[in-house]
C-alpha cells in the first residue's frame, strides 16, 4: 500500500489550467497471478484516456507523449502482482503519480483541466480512517484501516533498526499487572509481576525503552496525524505504551490479547467494532454543531461562500455528498466562482475541490449520503472564523 497524504494532494492540485489532466480509477486484485487481469484493465482505461485526449484536439504525438508514462508501468508485471484494494493514477504533462490504495474504486477514466479526487473522499473522510498498532515482544505490526479494509504498512527499516538497537527481544513471557490503588491524583498505576513477584530495574526500563523507540519511529512515519491509534496487544502492554507514548490520540479501548498469529482482517474487524461507535458520535455531534450555529454567520450551505472560504483556511468541519456535482470555475486571483449547470471545458467539480482543499487545510471532510446531510444542499460548512 502506498500512502497519500495532504502533500500529495497539494501537489496534485498545482497542475492543470491550461494543460490536460488524466485521471484513472481501477479496483485491482492481488497475487502474482492476478497480475494480467490488472494490466489488461489498466490498459483499457489508457486507452479510454487517449480517447478523451483526442476529443480534446490533441494531435497523436502530443497524446502519446503525454500517455507514456502510463504506457512505461504496463510492463512492469512485479508492480502489478503487488496491488491492494484499488490503483490511482494522475498525468499530466511533465508530471506523473501513482498510488495503490485501499479501497476499491469503481473504474474510470477522465480527462479534464484539473486532476478528479472524489473518489478519494474515503480516504480522507474524519469518520473513517483508523491506525491499528499490534505490540508484542516478538512483533510490531502497523495497520492503516478505513471501514472498509486495512493494510499493513511496512516497517521493515524500523524492524531493522529494533533489532539493532534492542538484539532479541525477549522479556518476560508471563509478565503481567494488576492495578494497584490509587495515587493523591486518583489515578491507578499498573502492578507488574513476572515469575518471582514485582518488576523493577532493568527488566522493567528495558521494556519501556522498546516502547519508547516504536512510539518514537513510528510517529516518524505517520507525522503531523491526528487519526486515532488503536492498540492491539495483550492487557499489560497497553498502559505502559500509554504511559510513554506522545502519539495524540491513542484510543482508550484495545484489540485484546497476543496479536502475532492475528490476520490484518481480523484485526480490522475487531478496531472497527471499537472505533466505529465512536466515528458515528463524532459525526452526530458535528451536525449537531451545525444545527446549533446555522444562521449566525458559522455556517455555510453556498458553495460561493464555501469554495473561497475553503483556500483561506477557513473550514473547519465540511459535509459533502460524494454522488452529486457542481460544476464550474473558480478564479483564484479574483475570488470569484462561476457556476454550470453542465460540464464544460476547463470547469470542474467545485464540490470536489473544496473537499480537497479544506482537507489540505487541516479541515475535517464528513462524506454522506444525501439523507444523512445537515443541510438540503450537497455541501455544507462549519466556518473557523
Amino acid at each position: 500500500m502506498d500512502r497519500l497524504d495532504k502533500q500529495d494532494l497539494e501537489l496534485l492540485m498545482q497542475h492543470g489550467g491550461n494543460n490536460p489532466c488524466i485521471s484513472i480509477y481501477m479496483p485491482t486484485l492481488k497475487g502474482r497471478e492476478k497480475a494480467k487481469e490488472n494490466i489488461t484493465r489498466f490498459k483499457g482505461l489508457v486507452k479510454k484516456s487517449e480517447e478523451q485526449l483526442s476529443s480534446l484536439g490533441l494531435s497523436p504525438e502530443e497524446r502519446k507523449k503525454l500517455m507514456e508514462p502510463a504506457k512505461k508501468i504496463i510492463s512492469e508485471s512485479v508492480y502489478w502482482a503487488s496491488q491492494s484494494e484499488g490503483f490511482a493514477f494522475f498525468i499530466s504533462n511533465d508530471f506523473n503519480r501513482y498510488y495503490r490504495l485501499p479501497l476499491p474504486f469503481d473504474e474510470m477514466a477522465i480527462v479534464r483541466y484539473s486532476f478528479h479526487f472524489k473518489p478519494l473522499f474515503e480516504l480522507f473522510s474524519a469518520d473513517d480512517q483508523f491506525y491499528i498498532l499490534a505490540l508484542s515482544q516478538k512483533q510490531v505490526r502497523l495497520l492503516y484501516g478505513n471501514r472498509s479494509t486495512a493494510e499493513e504498512i511496512d516497517l521493515s527499516e524500523i524492524m531493522d533498526k529494533l533489532e539493532s538497537e534492542f538484539g532479541e527481544i525477549d522479556f518476560e513471557p508471563d509478565l503481567q499487572f494488576h492495578t494497584g490503588t490509587p495515587d493523591s491524583t486518583g489515578t491507578r498505576g499498573a502492578v507488574y509481576h513476572g515469575h518471582g513477584g514485582t518488576i523493577e530495574g532493568f527488566q522493567k526500563e528495558r521494556l519501556l525503552n522498546y516502547l519508547r523507540f516504536i512510539d518514537r519511529e513510528m510517529q516518524g512515519l505517520i507525522e503531523g496525524n491526528n487519526t486515532p491509534l488503536i492498540l492491539a496487544c495483550v492487557d499489560y502492554l497497553a498502559p505502559l505504551y500509554r504511559e510513554i507514548s506522545k502519539y495524540p490520540v491513542v484510543f482508550d479501548e484495545t484489540v485484546k490479547g497476543n496479536p502475532e498469529n492475528a490476520s490484518t482482517n481480523e484485526l480490522h474487524q475487531k478496531a472497527w467494532q471499537i472505533i466505529h461507535p465512536h466515528f458515528k458520535e463524532k459525526q452526530e455531534e458535528c451536525k449537531n454543531r451545525y444545527l446549533e450555529l446555522k444562521g449566525t454567520g458559522k455556517t455555510s450551505n453556498s458553495i460561493l461562500e464555501i469554495l473561497p472560504a475553503a483556500y483561506h483556511g477557513r473550514i473547519s468541519e465540511l459535509f459533502v455528498v460524494p454522488g452529486l456535482q457542481q460544476w464550474g470555475y473558480y478564479n483564484i486571483e479574483k475570488e470569484e466562482v462561476i457556476l454550470s449547470e453542465t460540464s464544460q471545458a476547463g470547469y470542474e467539480d467545485l464540490i470536489d475541490l473544496a473537499a480537497v482543499k479544506s482537507f489540505a487545510n487541516n479541515g475535517n471532510i464528513y462524506a454522506l449520503d444525501e439523507s444523512q446531510m445537515p443541510d438540503s444542499t450537497p455541501v455544507a460548512a462549519i466556518l473557523r472564523w
